[in-house]
């Protein structure tokens, strides 16, 4: 009953404040903002190609027709009560002719709504909830089509004030996707319930206590259903010990018990400090605790590392570091002992040049005790790129128990759907697939079991100088990389694979004012995968009397694996033209090349557009034709189509 007092009581105070400045708060609801659109639109198309060995020609015609309507509002006061609603349907209709598959007609519906209502903005206390619900069709990279519906809610609730302020946050979230070609589904439903705490108790430090609770399920195509249950505490912390800020000491500690489908506990400890020092030193000390537990599986690592460093002048930059690893695992036990130095030198030259040299040595002694035993290796990351050879991290791995998630651990990407695995001396290489669910440059996670080795010891020297000379402000730039790995003091074990390397990188790039590109050549004669890589790449872009604007990219990369006799291509050419007839015309011209040659990833793809937009009393005008030709693995597609959309928006302001 307090609580309600409470709150009705600072309702009736907003209302009161609000109503001595402005006699718009009296009003019990007011419009303040329309704006929408109105569209209608037609488009044709033609397919033909192979797919599952089976050829297919399909005719397609749409017609289309939808509003989009969104609106500004308030109850009483706009710093009491505000309220955005918004809107689009879009039903189309259409008529699909197929050679093999029966012929068909389809409703299509494309839907969205919003709301978003905040209560007592600007106030201490402030309360915000929101609703969104969309169903779309999206191409991912022009090689699947997909369908999905997602639906989200929630809210938060914000109070800033002196002594403890405060944030709490709910939301659920619902979304399932569709892939037409393939037929794959995917279904989610996510609730996050996030409470954070910022507090500062001098001008010398930020402290945030932040706790997270996570349910998450999840159901893929061909996989069975996954439930993870998680709570997250954090604790961060930041003290400086001067008014410069030259001394300064960073922790976080961090806690998450999860359950269900992926159980697990994990606790972790980091802790560091940084103090800039007189003649332009500088000391920098962490240690770090991790501890991870799940069923049949436990990981302790302790590691402690420091580092120094020096400038002189502006043009020589140096450091020392020292790291010591400790893990204590279910199955084994290793001690990690790390030194290096650093340096790196630039100074300007003539003819408006800079040089720059670079060393890098590191010496490293691993001690490793256990049996030779298949273990478990879980949460592995790494990085897909299109273009980059990407190992897996350890040698003799069992392929058939490789699982690839997302960094969340939560969503499972099929082999040959969305990834490729292929054999590489005693290695794996991992590839993502064009159109799948890892998009390019991502992160993810790898899970596991390997062969372990059995006891070993050894020492690892790997030195590494670069040089670089620039002339002309960077008209032209030459560039030179060496680096070596090698082993001593070995006391081997069986299934220890240890990767003996000698690289070698020249390149020179090209800049000026509308140009760039360069090429490259790498030889890197490694015991695990040896290859060579010539690399070429060019862009160009600028405009022709403010009427044109065009660029141009290209980039050609060939990976040669010396052991296999096997090659890897990758060519990616973009091209973009507009014109502009008058401040209200333009046409434009968009036209894409992708090819791909390797084992389990050829492609090639062909995509072009051409637009023409004009405005004509305020009725935007869209018309294009498109081309798009797709042959990839065992599949053949060919596509014409061109469109037609006419556009008229309005907008309403009250003043």
């Amino acid at each position: 009953m307090k609580s309600l007092q409470i709150v009705c009581f600072l309702l009736l105070l907003s209302i009161s404040c609000q109503a001595q400045s402005y006699s718009i708060s009296r009003k019990f609801w007011a419009l303040t903002g329309v704006n929408g659109a109105v569209q209608l639109g037609a488009g044709y198309r033609y397919q033909a190609g192979y797919s599952n060995e089976i050829y297919n020609i399909e005719k397609s015609s749409r017609f289309s027709g939808g509003i989009m309507l969104n609106t500004n509002s308030y109850f009483l006061h706009p710093n009491f009560i505000s309220l955005n609603l918004g809107g689009e349907y879009n039903p189309m209709f259409g008529k699909d002719l197929y050679l093999v598959i029966p012929d068909q007609a389809e409703m299509v519906t494309m839907g969205k709504f919003d709301a978003n209502i905040s209560f007592f903005n600007q106030k201490p206390v402030n309360l915000i909830a929101f609703y969104h619900y969309n169903d779309v069709y999206t191409n991912r990279e022009n090689l699947s089509n997909i369908r999905s519906k997602t639906t989200n809610f929630g809210g938060t609730f914000t109070w800033t004030n002196k002594i403890l302020p405060i944030m709490v946050s709910y939301t659920q979230g619902k979304w399932h996707e569709t892939e037409i070609l393939t037929g794959r589904t995917f279904a989610t439903l996510q609730k996050n319930l996030q409470a954070r705490i910022d507090r500062s108790f001098s001008l010398y430090d930020n402290n945030q206590l932040i706790y997270f609770h996570n349910d998450y399920s999840r159901d893929d195509a061909n996989i069975a259903r996954t439930h993870s249950i998680s709570d997250n505490i954090s604790l961060n912390n930041t003290v400086f010990f001067d008014k410069k800020r030259n001394y300064s000491f960073i922790s976080s500690i961090m806690g998450i018990d999860q359950y269900g489908t992926d159980a697990f506990r994990r606790f972790q400890v980091n802790e560091g400090i940084t103090m800039n020092l007189p003649k332009q030193f500088s000391i920098s000390a962490n240690y770090n605790y991790y501890n991870y537990s799940r069923e049949f599986q436990t990981i302790r690592q302790n590691s402690v590392s420091t580092m120094l460093s020096h400038r002189l002048y502006e043009s020589l930059r140096s450091g020392i570091t020292l790291e010591y690893n400790n893990i204590r695992q279910t199955f084994y036990s290793e001690n990690n002992l790390k030194a290096g130095i650093n340096i790196n030198y630039e100074k300007k030259i003539p003819l408006k040049g800079r040089l720059m040299l670079g060393y890098v040595f590191n010496w490293q002694h691993m001690q490793h005790s256990g049996d030779a035993v298949e273990i478990p290796v879980l949460q592995e990351e790494h990085v897909l790129t299109d273009g980059k050879l990407t190992l897996l991290n350890k040698a003799y791995i069992n392929i058939n128990t490789v699982v690839v998630k997302d960094v969340t651990g939560t969503i499972i990407y099929q082999i040959n759907f969305d990834y490729v695995l292929i054999q590489r001396n005693n290695y794996i290489e991992i590839q993502r697939m064009p159109g799948g669910q890892i998009p390019d440059k991502s992160t993810i996670n790898v899970d596991y079991v390997a062969m372990l080795p059995g006891a070993y010891k050894y020492d690892v020297n790997f030195q590494c100088v670069t040089a670089s000379v620039s002339l002309y402000n960077r008209l032209v730039e030459v560039y030179f990389k060496l680096a070596n790995q090698g082993y001593n003091k070995l006391e081997t074990t069986e299934f220890l694979t240890l990767n003996y390397f000698t690289q070698s990188v020249y390149g020179c790039r090209l800049e000026y004012s509308f140009a760039s590109g360069g090429a490259e050549f790498e030889n890197y004669q490694s015991s695990i995968v040896p290859y060579r890589l010539i690399r070429y790449w060019l862009q160009v872009q600028g405009n022709i009397v403010n009427k044109i604007t065009f660029s141009v990219s290209g980039n050609w990369r060939n990976y040669n694996l010396i052991a296999e006799n096997n090659h890897q291509q990758f060519i990616d050419v973009i091209g973009n033209m507009g014109y502009q007839l008058n401040p209200q015309t333009t046409i434009s011209l968009e036209i894409g090349y992708r090819k791909q040659v390797g084992q389990q990833m050829d492609l090639n793809l062909v995509t072009g557009r051409l637009q023409f937009n004009t405005v004509f009393r305020q009725i935007y005008i869209k018309v294009g034709l498109e081309l798009y030709s797709r042959d990839y693995l065992d599949e053949r597609t060919n596509f014409y189509g061109g469109f037609i959309r006419v556009v008229r928006n309005f907008n309403w302001h009250k003043k």
